[in-house]
């Protein structure tokens, strides 16, 4: 008797998930996959492009460091309350939300005919993309109830970020041969093969999750604050009036944000979260890794 034919690589069943999984499980991993794939991809691809685009739009350093640093900004800021919404409307539905803003600013990134409008669409971008994480995570959870087939799903989400991760300056160098336009373009047809997949997956249960207002608040002010200070700060120096008053935003909205944590009753970032071991050093190896990708800026 011949031996059935193994599965293709890369599906579920290769890593005996589909057994242990609820219904349309296999198309949500691979959309999830998919979608965070192309998230970590665009963190790291526009940063080879930079040079290209500079010219495109006869740009100096600090337009150019808009171009990455809404990006992170967008993500860093709405990352915290993601995870609430994503509760709120249901994985599912979160991530597709997500993951469409995602490409929809991506087609405008691409078509963007000046830097505001680039700049402004890369913010969009980030946000999307700060839906995405916790949902994609969320949505694991619960297509794969079985703790194991979870584990080796939540493994393959592991891989596929840091590939992308490791893809983006690679990718970015060869699509900007082309056109730098491109960078952004092949998101299109990546978001959508996922979008796809996802509705075969059943819709999420919505749960009533507290939204912490002023922590979020604060959050953006605090971390646009210190991003346009530094930013600008480049190009102007330290002592001038607007860089100065930046930096205050930043400070006085980050002394609000810690209150905000450690009095309200529905904080973002319980203080006592920060006394784990696992939780130091994973934020420890996340910033080295970020500082490893980003600390080169445009050529």
């Amino acid at each position: 008797m011949s031996t059935p034919a193994s599965p293709a690589p890369f599906q579920a069943t290769a890593v005996g998930l589909a057994p242990h999984s609820r219904s349309g499980g296999r198309p949500a991993l691979a959309a999830v996959l998919l979608g965070f794939f192309t998230i970590m991809v665009d963190a790291m691809i526009v940063n080879v492009a930079l040079p290209s685009i500079g010219r495109g739009f006869d740009s100096g350093m600090t337009g150019l460091q808009w171009v990455v640093d809404g990006y992170t900004l967008a993500f860093a800021a709405f990352l915290l309350s993601a995870g609430a919404i994503s509760d709120r409307v249901g994985a599912r539905q979160a991530f597709a939300g997500g993951l469409g803003l995602f490409v929809v600013a991506s087609a405008v990134c691409g078509t963007a005919p000046n830097l505001g409008v680039l700049v402004a669409a890369r913010l969009v971008q980030g946000v999307g993309a700060a839906m995405v994480v916790p949902s994609s995570l969320a949505l694991l959870r619960e297509v794969f109830p079985d703790p194991a087939a979870r584990a080796r799903a939540i493994a393959l989400w592991g891989v596929s970020g840091s590939v992308g991760s490791a893809a983006g300056p690679v990718a970015g160098g060869l699509l900007t041969v082309i056109d730098w336009r491109m960078i952004f373009f092949v998101n299109l047809p990546v978001g959508a093969v996922a979008l796809a997949l996802l509705k075969r997956a059943q819709p999420s249960p919505r749960r009533s999750a507290p939204f912490d207002w002023t922590g979020q608040v604060a959050a953006v002010a605090a971390l646009g604050g210190l991003t346009y200070a530094a930013i600008e700060a480049g190009a102007d120096g330290f002592g001038t009036a607007r860089v100065l008053v930046a930096f205050a935003v930043a400070v006085v909205a980050g002394v609000g944000y810690v209150i905000a944590q450690a009095r309200g009753r529905h904080p973002m970032t319980p203080l006592p979260l920060l006394r784990s071991r696992t939780m130091t050093l994973s934020v420890a190896i996340g910033f080295a890794l970020n500082i490893g990708f980003t600390r080169r800026g445009p050529a």
